[in-house]
This record gives structure tokens, sequence and C-alpha cells, in this order.
């Protein structure tokens, strides 16, 4: 065992108590489809309320891609719970409408017929469609109608008060707490490749995705592509990934130079964006900038480390002023076969992962790491399910199954501190169930997705849109009601009030806007 992990397990048994503040929220997206299973036309519903200002219902790339967002919340059965309800509030209003179960896309157009969001006429809410047209352009449309879970972790002040006491470390805890997240994030990325096996479900596309394209799926029949052992094409070079951010370095070995290099990204222009051109031929902006990321939420990446900004404040100088507050861990495909998307035993999971890297040895990246990761990640994404899948680390190959198997013998050891924090087995249970995985890869998301395919003759859109059928009558038999519904209901018309309070709040020209949003 990594002997750090060691020490924290030692130090930290007899003080569980102080996980017990432990916060998590989701943002779950899903497109929305029409009766034949098409990317839906219709705009955001205006029962949902406002995109820019509601703070359960939004959207993200598109208009048809809602995103349901829970507030942090102690539990996670209340983290589900409250998803739940937010799909049982949102199908009311759907009419023929049914939300697709898969991260990869139904039938697709030409990028042309996937509709950017849309948040009015302030100029914050005109520069988030302008972002999204910018991502566009730059990659095209059809990559930004991908969909996934986020799950965003906090860990309690009082947790690393008693750890900074035990290491002897007198520096402001900000600047203590900050560190600590930071490695995490740098060995979540170091073990991501095991969570793209366990919860990868997106081992098949529809062949409209890739329509014009170069790749190397096989075909299965039914309009359908796909790799046999694949894991999560979501998260493969097919997926949110491009060329542009591979060759862009952003450091995690601290805060400093991970704000530093985000924000030398934002301000470097980048030749092929310039010839693109800020604006098209009417003269009307098509990307915030040339430069090589627009904003930092650009700059894709597997883990980040995020602080809540207030309102017009850039997300690395709210983290620059006032530190790390939590993690969103962001390579977890949606699970078809849960219908709010992910199920408990995940949560647990991720959770107990979460705290592992948090809690192991966290040494600085070296450059042959930041080579060598992306390349781990893409083989298990490709051949994750391949028993004789070996992984490269910085010149030694070493056995999928054996590095897994030491990893989950890690997490064995470190899930009781949770269960004992929070008063129940449910952390170590999902340990055990995940395991599981190892030894029968058949157990897989991934796998039990193509044995639905086989066993019924079917592609994966006639699955995925069977199934978003049948999440449909399960959400709209259980219809939200009572108190709760109308919690709901003011939640929508309060954040039309405050989009137009916005909006009639704004004297700036756009252009004054933009120049003043990236003047630090």
């Amino acid at each position: 065992m990594d002997a750090t992990l060691a020490n924290a397990l030692s130090w930290l048994a007899p003080q569980t108590a102080s996980l017990k503040g432990m916060r998590r929220g989701l943002e779950k997206e899903s497109l929305r489809i029409d009766a034949d299973g098409h990317l839906a036309q219709t705009g955001h519903q205006q029962a949902f309320g406002s995109a820019l200002t509601h703070p359960w219902i939004t959207t993200d790339y598109s208009e048809a891609l809602i995103e349901l967002i829970t507030p942090a919340t102690h539990s996670i059965a209340e983290t589900l719970g409250f998803l739940d309800d937010i799909h049982r509030f949102v199908y009311a209003h759907l009419g023929e409408e049914q939300l697709w179960v898969n991260s990869m896309p139904c039938v697709l157009g030409d990028d042309d017929s996937i509709p950017l969001a849309q948040y009015g006429s302030s100029n914050i809410g005109r520069m988030k469609t302008l972002y999204r047209r910018g991502l566009g352009v730059r990659y095209g449309r059809k990559m930004q109608t991908i969909a996934g879970i986020h799950y965003n972790l906090s860990f309690p002040d009082e947790f690393f008060r008693a750890w900074q006491e035990q290491e002897g470390d007198s520096r402001d805890l900000t600047a203590f707490r900050s560190e600590k997240y930071f490695g995490l994030v740098r060995n979540f990325q170091r073990e991501s490749w095991l969570l793209l096996y366990l919860l990868g479900a997106s081992p098949a596309v529809c062949a409209s995705f890739l329509k014009g394209r170069q790749h190397q799926l096989q075909e299965c029949g039914h309009g359908t592509l796909f790799l046999p052992k694949a894991t999560s094409l979501r998260m493969s070079s097919l997926g949110y990934q491009n060329t542009v951010q591979s060759e862009l370095q952003v450091s995690y070995n601290g805060i400093n130079e991970y704000v530093s290099d985000l924000a030398h990204a934002i301000r470097t222009p980048y030749a092929p964006f310039e010839k693109i051109g800020l604006k098209d031929a009417q003269g009307e902006y098509q990307q915030i900038n040339t430069n090589l990321l627009q904003i930092e939420n650009e700059y894709y990446g597997l883990v980040r480390p995020k602080r809540t900004t207030l309102r017009g404040e850039r997300p690395t100088t709210a983290l620059s002023r006032r530190g790390v507050e939590y993690v969103e861990l962001r390579c977890v495909d949606l699970n078809p076969f849960s219908p709010i998307g992910i199920d408990a035993t995940s949560a647990h999971f991720l959770e107990v992962f979460a705290l592992h890297c948090l809690l192991r040895s966290a040494p600085p990246f070296a450059e042959s790491e930041y080579r060598c990761l992306p390349k781990n990640q893409q083989q298990v994404v490709e051949r994750g399910r391949d028993p004789e899948l070996v992984l490269r680390f910085c010149g030694q190959e070493k056995s999928f199954r054996e590095l897994a198997a030491q990893v989950f013998a890690e997490l064995a050891e470190v899930a009781p501190l949770l269960d004992a924090a929070h008063g129940t087995q449910e952390y170590s249970r999902a340990i055990a169930r995940e395991a599981l995985k190892l030894e029968n890869p058949e157990l897989t998301y991934s796998a039990a997705l193509l044995r639905e395919l086989k066993e019924n003759d079917c592609s994966f859109f006639a699955f995925a849109k069977q199934t978003a059928e049948e999440h449909g009558r399960w959400f709209r038999q259980r219809p939200l009601q009572g108190e709760r519904a109308a919690e709901f209901a003011e939640a929508a018309v309060h954040s039309h009030r405050e989009q137009a309070a916005i909006e009639a709040a704004d004297t700036q020209s756009f252009p004054e806007f933009l120049d003043a949003y990236f003047r630090d």
C-alpha cells in the first residue's frame, strides 16, 4: 500500500466524523428528442424557467441539450432523490418529447440542424451563446451534443483542519486545502482509466454521428458503429477531444500554475482560429476571440478544480481569490440502465475513489506523464474489456487487471472510513460490487449495452429510443405533486424575473462587456 495512504488511514480512522460534512451535487446532461427519436428542434420550455438563471434546469451546448443540476447535499440519497424530482417535473412539460438516455447522441443531421442554446439579450446571455457558436465553428457542433454526468464533490473544512494539524502545517487553510485538492486532481487523472472501464457505457454510436469523418469503428448493422471491447467512446478521440487541446499543456501541479496556463491560453492567438475570423461575413461575432481558448471552460479535462463564481466573475479569478472549493469529476457516462442516468452504487464508488485520490501520495506531474496518460485513456476506451490489455507508464508496461486489483485493494481500505462517517455499509458494498467487474467484464455497462444490441438484433438507435420511452413512462406515471411541484414552478417564475432584471440593468455595449470581462 502507498505509504502516504497508510499513514492517512491511521490518523483518520479515529476521527471519521470529520468527513461527515461532505457535500455532493450532480450535473446531468440529456438531449431532448422528438417522437421519431431525432434531435428536438423546439426551444427550451418556458415552464422550465430561464436557462440563464434557473438554479436546477438549464441548457448546455444546444437548446436541445438540457442540463439538470442538483444543489449540494449532505447525502447521496438526497442528491439522487432531487435528481429524480427534477426529471419528474421536466417530463410533465415535455409533451411527446423524451430525454435520450445515452451519452452518444441520437440521429443527427448536419451542423445547422443543431440549435445553439439561447440565454436572452443580456450581455452575459449573449456571451454564453457566442461561446457555443465559437465551439461550433472551431470543432463542429456534433461533438458538442455528447452528454454525460458531472459529479461535484467537496470535503469539509473540519476534515482539512484535522489533516493540517496532523501534518503540522501552519499555512492558511485555503492554501492547504487547494494544495490537497490539486493532489486529488493529479491522482484522479493517473487512475481514471479504472473509471472508464467500470462506468463507461458508450461502446457504440449511431453512424450519423460520424458521417463524413474517418474512424476505425466496426459496423454491426442497422446503422450502428462500435468496437467489440470498447468502454466509453465518449471519452475517446471520437468524442469531446481535439488536436488543438492535445497540444495544450496545462499544469495541475498547483493552483498558480493552473491559473497561469489557462490565462495564457486565453490570451494566445492561434492561426487556424484567426483564419476562421472573429466575425462572419455579415459582421456578426462567431467566436469570443481567436485565441487558443475562448474561455476557461473550453479546456476539456477529466476532472476540474472548481470554485463557485460570483456573477460576471471568471472561473480562474474565483480560484485565485478564494482557492479550490470542490472538484468536478467529468468522466462519467450516462448509465442508460438507470432512469436518472446514474445509480447509488456508482455514486458511492466515486466518493471512495475520490477520497482515495485525495489521501494518496500525489507527486507533481512529470513531462512524460502528460504524454502517457492520454494514451492509456485511449487504450481503455477502445479495448478496456480485453483481458490482455496492458497500460504503459513512462516506458513500463503493466497489466490492466493487475493494476486494477492493486487499486481495489486500497479502495477496500478507504471505504470503511466513509461507512463510519455516514453510518452505512454502502461504500464498502459498492467497492465489492464494482470489483466483480474485474473478474467478469460482462458485468460492465458497456458489455451489457452491446449484449442488448446483439440479443435483440437492434441498432444503437433503436435500443436508446426504446429505453428513453420506457424511462419516460416511469417518470410520467409519477408526476411531481404538492409542495415540491409548487417549489419548482415558483423557481421557474423567479428565474424569468431574474433574467429580465439582468437584461434591464445592462449599460455597456457588447464589445465593451467582452473587453471588461477579460480585463484583469
